[in-house]
């Protein structure tokens, strides 16, 4: 692989793994807003409602609950929640520094 083609890959990366891992603090930090109650209801704390998706911004400060979308639902249970965006946040910056490491190695 050309030096060039490793430096717009490895560029790439940084700036994959970094955005990923602002969205992952910036989700968590949101999603102590969000009420889970029973038979799956999910809520913000306040109102207008917040969301997690495509970039998180957190409720409104009117005390009033709001529902959840669906899309965001599906974020905090299965990605947020589960911890699960973490472990990717941590693979990508893994898999990055791997990189980084065989394009210096060859040169």
């Amino acid at each position: 692989m050309r030096a060039y083609q490793s430096f717009v890959i490895m560029t790439a990366l940084m700036f994959f793994s970094s955005f990923l891992s602002l969205y992952t603090v910036r989700a968590h930090t949101i999603a102590r807003h969000i009420i889970e109650y029973p038979r799956g209801y999910y809520a913000w704390t306040s109102s207008p409602r917040g969301s997690l998706f495509p970039c998180p911004r957190g409720p409104g400060p009117f005390l009033a609950l709001s529902g959840v979308s669906e899309v965001d639902v599906f974020i905090y249970r299965y990605l947020i929640k589960s911890w699960v965006l973490v472990g990717l946040s941590i693979l990508i910056w893994i898999g990055t520094g791997l990189f980084m490491l065989k394009s210096i190695r060859r040169k």
